[in-house]
């Protein structure tokens, strides 16, 4: 399955980045845990819980790394070649994909990626069942 639409619909809470890759234009992180809503237009009608995936960020011509160690301003990340292990939030405004999470546990890391599309290419996936 692949996804190239509604960013919004899909889920990222909880999800962890296994590995990061990085070529002219483009990042590809490799994902377990996300989620697809029944209100994606892929979705069959159907939640899915995605096991593993890889989502490819495309058209990529910006990408900044901050974390916050008090609550007055952010700071240069220490390791933006792999800004986070664990994302809590992910959305998709105005050409600007932004993740927020840890890194090894700690809290808060965000991670900002400037570009104008993605391909969640689903690797396993399973229909959510309440």
């Amino acid at each position: 399955m692949k996804l190239t639409t509604d960013f919004d619909k899909l889920g990222f809470h909880d999800a962890s980045i296994e590995n990061i890759e990085r070529q002219s234009g483009s990042i590809t992180i490799d994902i377990k845990g996300a989620f697809i809503s029944k209100e994606h237009p892929c979705s069959d009608g159907q939640d899915w819980i995605v096991e593993k995936a890889k989502l490819e960020i495309l058209g990529v011509t910006e990408e900044r790394a901050t974390f916050w160690d008090d609550n007055k301003t952010a700071k240069e990340h220490p390791e933006p070649e792999f800004p986070l292990d664990e994302i809590m939030h992910a959305h998709f405004v105005e050409g600007v994909f932004s993740f927020d999470g840890f890194k090894e546990t700690v809290p808060w890391y965000e991670w900002f990626i400037t570009a104008n599309s993605f391909v969640l290419e689903v690797n396993s996936a399973s229909k959510f069942s309440s």
